[in-house]
């Protein structure tokens, strides 16, 4: 988140050490409190759950058979540096959405990312995707400003867990410039998210990214979940208070979407204690999502929507229980020992606290 991710706190849970951990899906509930400029999204609390992930979505029908544009962002919001004087590179994360580098919601960058005019290079992550039209299969069409013979690597988490593909880029006149990299993947699912970097990037040579592009081929009918906003973390109880939270304001995304009905969801996570995962002391566990519930902006009104009317938009965002041992930090190298901040575990950006 973006993205999305989800909050694990590192304190002792009541839980029972005689069972593994599982967490039911929160209970639906409408949004209250709704105006034209926002709402507030409403969910049931989970016991024993560590923090909450709502997602936020413009939900458009496909009107023909065909091949449908689910992700294009060109960084147009980028308006300066050029390859003479590149900026940036003094931050080692930048919310690109969040500071108006990028047009759509919820792209980010990593190591030290540099900019010019329109581009960016470093380790690029989308957003959160909707992929599981056309039993899971989609492209990513990437335009890079690169030397020939670069070799540009997608990492796309999904259904099937991490996917690797690399390619090499192939600019004309086998010199320097803009050339379009494609790839293909079947790992789409409700919460798919991946990350671009140039491989083979060499100081003093052009590593940028000028236009990510994701595609899928879909039939008229068909509903694509655009993700327009959402909360990072939402904490299950109040430090304060020690009461629960079940709730988080969402002001209106007007910035990404021109909708004046759009939907949410939400699913809970927690660490389980009592099950070490091979050097870490916990487990990781996610619910099933809630099921979808509309908010009508203009009339002001909210209803939570029959799963048997939206396809299969209830389903889990992964496995309920995690069991891999696997844990990567945003530079894709493989961590032993994670301790504080943002990792990715089992297909999911996981903050630890």
């Amino acid at each position: 988140m973006k993205k999305i991710y989800t909050t694990i706190c590192m304190l002792t849970l009541a839980i029972s050490a005689s069972a593994q951990l599982t967490l039911n899906k929160p209970e639906t509930k409408v949004a209250t409190d709704i105006t034209s400029s926002g709402f507030t999204a409403n969910w049931g609390a989970v016991p024993n759950s560590d923090g909450y992930c709502v997602f936020v979505y413009d939900r458009k029908k496909v009107t023909a058979d065909g091949e449908v544009t689910i992700a294009d962002e060109d960084f147009s919001g980028i308006t300066f540096g050029s390859i003479i004087e590149p900026a940036g590179g003094d931050e080692e994360y930048v919310d690109l959405s969040a500071y108006r580098y990028a047009e759509t919601y919820g792209w980010s960058a990593y190591a030290f990312p540099t900019y010019i005019a329109s581009m960016v290079a470093g380790l690029i992550y989308s957003p959160y995707m909707d992929l599981r039209g056309n039993d899971g299969k989609y492209k990513i069409i990437i335009s890079a400003y690169c030397t020939n013979g670069d070799e540009i690597r997608v990492e796309s988490h999904g259904d099937k867990g991490k996917e690797i593909k690399t390619a090499k880029a192939v600019v004309a006149g086998g010199t320097t410039g803009i050339t379009d990299v494609e790839f293909e993947f079947d790992n789409g699912c409700k919460d798919l998210f991946f990350s671009v970097i140039n491989n083979t990037a060499k100081d003093g040579s052009p590593d940028y990214f000028d236009r990510i592009q994701v595609k899928q081929t879909l039939k008229k009918g068909d509903v694509v979940n655009y993700m327009v906003g959402g909360n990072d973390a939402v904490d299950a109880v109040d430090k304060d208070t020690n009461d629960s939270i079940t709730s988080c304001r969402i002001q209106t995304p007007s910035r990404y979407t021109t909708a004046k009905v759009l939907y949410y969801d939400c699913y809970a996570s927690a660490a389980d204690w009592t099950t070490p995962n091979g050097s870490m002391p916990y487990t990781f566990v996610v619910s099933p999502f809630t099921d979808l519930v509309k908010v009508d902006l203009t009339n002001r009104t909210s209803e939570v929507l029959n799963p048997e009317t939206v396809g299969i938009q209830n389903i889990a965002s992964a496995s309920n229980i995690l069991d891999s041992n696997v844990w990567y930090n945003l530079a894709g190298q493989r961590v032993s020992n994670p301790s504080k901040g943002l990792f990715i575990h089992n297909g999911k950006k996981v903050v630890l606290k």
